[in-house]
């Protein structure tokens, strides 16, 4: 298979190198883009410019799809037998090279005999660009490592958003019009970005979603398949591209690891789906140009994978869809498994340190003069920290309506209960939890979570959400709602003010009111004489002291740090 796809992708190379090739270095503006595939959904009957939403500026949103006589739905599409491919660019438009790859790999698609044959299997779907806002704050300053084009786009949307951080939490208008979309579309969910980093000889840097997170018979589709023919067509141009890495020291010498793409990212949100995600990553020092033609190339490749192998990729995510629904447990948190290191076959350059003019200190540099070729120390395996076994159903409080929205939005089962209902239950107190100092994309995220359950029969009130599992969604819905993930809406801050206790007292109040109770409650009592015993600075402490006795006592409030998410066991 390797040898047809290198096969083709000569063919089409060699009769079409001069045309179906980017020149110079700038990119188009959003109007520009925008005109241009107007003027192809004008000229050609087998794409069609679609409306999808909004930016969070009020201006709309664009799919334009390329679709081969099978419609231009997910239904009609669908019924073709064919894959989706989705292409969103621009979420940060300082990163332009996929805006103009895509426009590109659209005009080659619809005016090539030879591109058009990737088609026949598989449809194509394009967002021209997705911040738009981004794309309008125009400048040649604000990507100071990056080569080139002229003049980009900013990252942050018009609320300051990193749309790339915003999946899971949906705080911008254009995720909600992306993700009311997305969830039922693509097999294959691909972004175009530009990296940041070390410098080395790749024009590319692929990564895809984080391989342990697939289900298996997916998993394998992609690094025994899919990667490995990515990899041979870019070789097939001449193109050089590697793993997207983090580095594990200053240099890549240092050993490098893959990338662990939570669901606030794209392609972790894409993998809760069981759907294969790609983000196109071209080297930020390479020209202008030749990451444009890079990120093509890369699309054609993608392009040329599913339509080869489109049937057995739908029965993979059937398959997939199955084990998420059938699945009792579900692995979070993820993290590198330090027990996993091999090596990676590497091209960079020499790293140098020398003298800083500015600072007068050693910096790095890399000396493009005398290239490497070796083996470094490289890992891509990761294991869950956290496992949570799945329940019968999830129950949301009624007055959480924006988390079901959310819910809703990804097309998850959510019903409203039109009686109370009384039902035993698994409850979560939260015991602790860790906050970062500054916010982080609008919220003060907490990490280091930590919830104690117990059972409990309660009457359960009309209006409160069944989330039933036993579906596709599960996974989305467990990282959503289980309060201890690291994406958790809990973690994003949605249920901060069952944090703040609202009541107190007065010391001088509530000394004698503590005194008799405490005469009719021996346990605690003697819990606060351990406890004092135990705690010099507890025992000198009259507040402390007042307080653990309020928090035990029938006059403080049953709510505080109840997480309004309850588990229906099984």
């Amino acid at each position: 298979m390797r040898i047809l796809l290198v096969l083709l992708s000569s063919l089409l190379f060699l009769s079409l190198n001069g045309q179906w090739a980017f020149k110079g270095d700038s990119t188009v503006t959003w109007e520009q883009a925008i005109a241009r595939y107007r003027e192809l959904d004008r000229r050609h009957s087998g794409a069609q410019l679609f409306e999808i939403g909004e930016d969070d500026d009020g201006s709309p949103l664009h799919l334009f799809v390329i679709s081969d006589g099978s419609g231009f739905t997910p239904d009609s599409i669908r019924a073709a037998g064919k894959s989706i491919l989705w292409i969103t660019n621009g979420i940060h438009p300082g990163e332009p090279d996929g805006i103009d790859a895509s426009l590109l790999l659209a005009q080659a698609l619809l005016e090539s005999d030879q591109y058009m044959g990737l088609l026949v299997n598989t449809a194509v779907c394009i967002v021209p660009v997705y911040n738009v806002s981004g794309a309008k704050q125009r400048s040649a300053t604000s990507r100071a490592n990056q080569n080139g084009p002229a003049e980009y786009g900013f990252r942050g949307n018009a609320r300051n958003l990193d749309l790339n951080r915003d999946f899971i939490k949906m705080d911008a208008r254009n995720t909600w019009s992306l993700v009311e979309c997305v969830a039922s579309h693509p097999d294959v969910y691909f972004e175009t970005h530009v990296s940041n980093g070390a410098d080395h000889q790749y024009v590319m840097e692929l990564l895809t979603t984080q391989k342990d997170k697939l289900n298996g018979g997916l998993s394998d589709f992609m690094t025994r398949t899919m990667i490995p023919e990515l990899h041979a067509w870019m070789e097939s141009k001449g193109m050089l591209m590697c793993p997207y890495f983090e580095t594990r020291g200053e240099i890549p010498e240092d050993g490098l690891y893959g990338f662990s793409d939570g669901p606030r990212y794209s392609s972790g949100y894409n993998a809760l789906f069981d759907r294969i995600g790609i983000l196109s990553e071209s080297h930020m020092l390479k020209p202008y140009a030749d990451r444009v033609n890079a990120t093509f190339q890369l699309m054609l490749a993608t392009l040329a994978v599913m339509n080869e192998h489109g049937a057995e990729l739908i029965k993979r995510r059937r398959g997939a869809k199955r084990f998420t629904a059938n699945m009792t447990e579900l692995g979070m948190n993820w993290r590198l498994d330090t027990a996993a290191w091999t090596t990676l076959h590497w091209k960079g350059y020499t790293p140098e340190r020398t003298k800083s003019d500015v600072t007068g200190l050693e910096r790095i540099n890399y000396d493009h003069g005398r290239p490497t070729d070796a083996q470094v120390p490289w890992n891509d395996s990761y294991s869950a920290a956290l496992v949570k076994r799945k329940p019968k159903a999830y129950i949301v409080a009624a007055a959480w309506r924006e988390v079901v929205v959310r819910l809703k939005a990804n097309e998850v089962d959510a019903r409203e209960l039109r009686n109370d209902t009384v039902l035993w239950v698994e409850q979560d107190s939260i015991a602790g939890f860790e906050t970062v100092r500054a916010p982080y994309e609008g919220h003060y995220l907490h990490h280091g979570i930590h919830s104690v359950s117990k059972q409990i029969r309660i009457v359960v009130p009309k209006g409160s959400w069944l989330v039933p599992m036993g579906r596709p969604t599960d996974r989305y819905v467990m990282e959503a709602l289980e309060p201890e993930g690291d994406d958790s809406f809990f973690a994003w801050g949605f249920f901060d003010s069952v944090l703040q206790q609202k009541e107190w007292y007065s010391d001088y109040v509530f000394e004698d009111m503590a005194a008799e109770w405490l005469m009719k409650n021996p346990q605690v009592k003697a819990a606060l004489d351990a406890k004092r015993a135990a705690d010099p600075a507890f025992a000198a402490d009259p507040f402390a002291q007042l307080s653990f006795v309020y928090q035990r006592s029938p006059w403080f409030e049953p709510g505080f740090r109840k997480y309004p998410v309850l588990r229906l066991p099984h």
